[in-house]
């Protein structure tokens, strides 16, 4: 079966997918198959960036009938002292025409994102195991300026945390030093600003828990 998958999902990366794909697992994994690139996402890796991958990650392989044909290129790039970490036994997908930008430490369990997604990390992203992530989910820990408030300099980044099994809805937008609790659900475009308990369905702007105790399949 994952051999089947393995399959499906390169006839989904095209040709010169495969080629960049091999190219860019053997460079930094030392591994063919950790790194699957569709035809149409860009690649920028930086030399020093730390890959941890105990299988692959897929990026821009999907759905692409959600997506414009024409603008629906994915950018996977990495900067100097990252680390790409893949902490489960199977896959994790991003979807096409997502962009995921890595200064810091990203980690990512067997979990799915759909397209046009948007991953900002600065400082620290982890998504658990069998999470799936809604179109234009944007996950940002970084806010890339500084603020003050009554003279009082406010931190520019925190981590992300998303446990296992969180369903995140379509718009949705995770801001930095958030935390979503195992189970959870976060309603389509609410902004989570604020630590989401485990089994906690939570929707608005700012996103606050409306019921508790949830189970979603």
């Amino acid at each position: 079966m994952a051999i089947q998958k393995l399959r499906q999902a390169r006839r989904k990366a095209g040709f010169r997918g495969m080629i960049k794909s091999a190219v860019s697992s053997m460079k930094h994994t030392r591994r063919p198959d950790s790194l699957l690139f569709h035809t149409n996402t860009i690649t920028d890796i930086d030399e020093s960036t730390q890959f941890e991958i105990s299988n692959r990650i897929e990026v821009g392989i999907g759905d692409r009938g959600a997506t414009h044909p024409r603008i629906g290129r994915s950018k996977f790039e990495s900067h100097s002292g990252s680390t790409v970490a893949r902490t489960g036994n199977h896959r994790a997908n991003i979807g096409p025409a997502s962009i995921v930008h890595i200064e810091g430490d990203f980690r990512m369990g067997d979990s799915n994102m759909n397209s046009h997604g948007r991953i900002l990390c600065g400082n620290e992203i982890t998504i658990g195991d069998g999470c799936e992530l809604s179109w234009d989910v944007q996950l940002l820990d970084d806010d890339r300026h500084k603020l003050s408030i009554n003279g009082t300099e406010q931190p520019r980044s925190g981590p992300i945390h998303i446990g296992d099994n969180v369903w995140i809805g379509q718009g949705v937008t995770v801001l930095k030093g958030v935390s979503i609790g195992d189970g959870s659900v976060i309603g389509a475009s609410s902004v989570v600003s604020k630590d989401i308990p485990p089994q906690s369905l939570a929707v608005g702007q700012p996103a606050n828990v409306v019921r508790e105790d949830v189970a979603w399949s």
